[in-house]
């Protein structure tokens, strides 16, 4: 009897990460290649990328008579009917038996092995998910320019403008004056009021401050709000779990290193059992073939 193998992919927007598993589901091999998300590279590039990693992952296979099965979570792949139909008949071209996804649903199947729940993602951007049974709810999710609260880019953008109050005299100085000094290479603060930072460069000065939580209550204040942010979004999307009385909810997210944040989401949620992603979004995206 032909043994089923499955290949797991995670589609991001900068790197595209494949797991091969065997029949139990276990990982055989990983490869990590460029992004195959089309807004950052062409389809054929993708096609180019996916054709490329099957044939040096399928050489990890011993037997000469098996199934393959394909699951992926991609970046933007809920855009819009026309985008995931391309993306579909892209796919079709590599492989004969596959599934797709949004790289969040991946990600939320992986996180809690596919069980009911809520995943909260709190990284550059924030987003918090829910499954249960077929039905799947969000919320958040709304983009760094009116949304994303909680995230690492909000944190990031309180400090400075927590830094820029304290440069005119509206606050007291504080820690983050120097915090957010130091991060910028000791540039002026209307330099730093003036330039276009990456979200990504915004988004890295939490972790920087992240390291003063234990002396600055300043910080502790920054951070704080954001568990808040955090917690709204774990209660809102909480609310379709009418008559269950404990709700598990997963994380993924540099925003959840700080077990500042962690410690505070647990406190306003007590209803919440918060866990740690149980497996990672690339072993998710197979859970759905």
């Amino acid at each position: 009897m032909a043994k089923t193998y499955y290949i797991g992919i995670d589609g991001g927007g900068t790197k595209t990460k494949f797991d091969l598993f065997d029949s139990d589901k276990n990982s055989i091999a990983s490869i990590t290649m460029p992004t195959i998300h089309p807004a950052q590279t062409s389809f054929k590039e993708a096609v180019s990328v996916l054709t490329d990693t099957k044939e040096k992952l399928l050489e990890k296979i011993n037997d000469s008579d098996y199934i393959l099965k394909v699951g992926a979570g991609l970046g933007g792949y809920g855009i819009n009917a026309d985008y995931r139909k391309k993306l579909e008949d892209e796919f079709g071209t590599v492989f004969d038996e596959f599934k797709l996804c949004s790289d969040a649903y991946a990600a939320l199947l992986g996180a809690l092995a596919g069980e009911d729940g809520i995943l909260m993602i709190a990284g550059t951007g924030s987003i918090a998910l829910a499954k249960i049974g077929d039905k799947t709810f969000r919320c958040g999710g709304f983009g760094y320019r009116y949304g994303d609260e909680g995230s690492a880019y909000s944190i990031g953008k309180a400090l400075i403008s927590r830094a820029l109050k304290e440069a005119d005299g509206r606050l007291d100085k504080s820690v983050i004056s120097d915090i957010v000094e130091d991060y910028f290479d000791n540039i002026s603060f209307n330099m730093i009021a003036t330039s276009d930072f990456s979200r990504d460069k915004i988004a890295g000065l939490a972790a920087a401050a992240s390291k003063y939580l234990d002396i600055s209550e300043s910080v502790r204040d920054i951070f704080f709000a954001a568990a808040n942010e955090i917690s709204l979004h774990i209660k809102a999307i909480g609310k379709n779990f009418e008559g269950l009385k404990k709700i598990k909810a997963g994380y993924i997210g540099g925003v959840f290193k700080s077990e500042y944040i962690i410690k505070c989401i647990k406190e306003m949620n007590p209803d919440i059992e918060l866990v740690a992603p149980i497996y990672p979004p690339e072993k998710g995206s197979i859970l759905q073939v």
